[in-house]
């Protein structure tokens, strides 16, 4: 039976993946893995080898961030977590909700509750992505807007709510408008406020909105690749995955990092050293958040193969969910793996991150690949995670490449 390492060599050999990060510590400081497979980009003539400190568009990845940066500023006293955020995004606060078409004509109805700092970062607000929500691709198609086109937050998600703020969940764009709270009353960039605020603190000089404006990271970027459905290999992708040249700093996707930096926050969260937040504000990213309502919402989006690509990695049907502040919180503990209050979420290109502070143990995955939640890469993913577990447990190299 071939080992992880094997495995992994194997899947870029055989195109499953063109090149992966692994990268995981536990709590004690005793284990760690550290680990690079495969090339940095897919692009003809570049044969570099992927290293574990190159380069990642993090998409999503980008919320758990924001998350940290939205806490903080409820630190300080700037907002509560249940304010009305209707004041300083005026712009959302003024959508109403979109409930359906006569024939291709929109419905509306004016919203009833509040939208609070914590639906934004809950998926709760009754925002929506119009990639995923059927009725706002409709909408954005009729009136014909490019969203990849869009450069500022407020211009990309001027779209109408989807439900009654507080009442669902829909895995939407609402920490991009937690990123302009932010920036709104703190009166700073997001990406400065996290280079003081969330970087910095840890030495993390490897994450940025804009890694193309630090030299040092420009040329450490990785490539972007994509699935051809004919043949099923990899093939280079040249085009954006996101916005194109984007003027404003989007909280729920925009950044990229080097991996072992992007672990330093990881780890922090993990031991609860203080250095991002206080003990209690951290303890709140590990409580569920939904309610019943929304809690359902999600159960359901897990369970239905049309919305599957939104969960990269692992995510058995028979496990029960919720939503924390930062990611989806697992509420059931598997045997010799990821246990009950995990912390998970990932990024589009097929990315990942956990959080284990139940088993001291935090990990992250970094690929390049197009579209996401591929079952494949999926069962990359979950082979990385369970030799983490079983080598932070044994202390020995797994055998469990079976498991695929």
């Amino acid at each position: 039976m071939p080992s992880l390492e094997e495995a992994f060599e194997t899947s870029v050999q055989d195109g499953t993946l063109p090149g992966a990060v692994l990268l995981a510590a536990d709590k004690t400081g005793t284990f760690t893995y550290s680990k690079a497979f495969g090339r940095k980009s897919l692009e003809d003539g570049n044969n570099e080898p992927l290293a574990t400190d190159d380069v990642f568009r993090l998409a999503s990845m980008t919320k758990l961030m924001t998350s940290i940066a939205a806490l903080q500023i409820v630190e300080r006293g700037l907002i509560n977590l249940d304010d009305d955020v209707g004041s300083v995004l005026p712009e959302l606060s003024q959508q109403k909700v979109l409930i359906g078409f006569d024939d291709d004509e929109p419905l509306f109805r004016e919203r009833k509750n509040h939208i609070r700092f914590q639906h934004l970062l809950t998926h709760s607000a009754g925002t929506g992505y119009a990639f995923i929500n059927p009725d706002l691709m409709k909408l954005n198609a009729a009136r014909g807007r490019n969203l990849m086109a869009t450069k500022t937050v407020v211009e990309c998600f001027d779209d109408p709510l989807i439900y009654e703020p507080g009442e669902g969940f829909q895995y939407s764009c609402g920490i991009d408008w937690a990123g302009k709270v932010i920036e709104r009353l703190t009166g700073d960039t997001l990406e400065s406020f996290m280079r003081q605020n969330v970087w910095r603190p840890l030495g993390a000089k490897g994450i940025s909105f804009w890694p193309q404006e630090h030299p040092e990271m420009s040329s450490k970027l990785t490539g972007m690749s994509v699935r051809d459905e004919s043949t099923g290999g990899l093939k280079n992708l040249e085009k954006s995955i996101l916005n194109v040249d984007p003027t404003d700093c989007f909280g729920g996707q925009g950044c990229s990092a080097d991996l072992t930096d992007y672990m330093k926050i990881l780890h922090s969260l993990l031991v609860d050293d203080e250095r991002l937040l206080k003990k209690e504000s951290t303890a709140l990213m590990f409580q569920p958040q939904l309610t019943k309502k929304g809690h359902d919402d999600l159960e359901k989006t897990i369970q239905v193969h049309e919305h599957n690509a939104l969960y990269v990695g692992d995510f058995p049907p028979d496990c029960e969910y919720d939503w924390g502040i930062g990611g989806i919180l697992a509420l059931s503990s598997r045997d010799g793996g990821r246990q009950k209050g995990t912390l998970i979420w990932s990024g589009l290109p097929n990315m990942y991150w956990f959080i284990d502070r139940e088993a001291g143990l935090c990990g992250t995955f970094g690929t390049y690949v197009v579209p996401p939640g591929e079952a494949r890469i999926g069962k990359m993913i979950k082979l990385f995670e369970d030799s983490m577990y079983y080598q932070k447990l044994s202390e020995r190299s797994p055998d469990v490449a079976a498991r695929l």
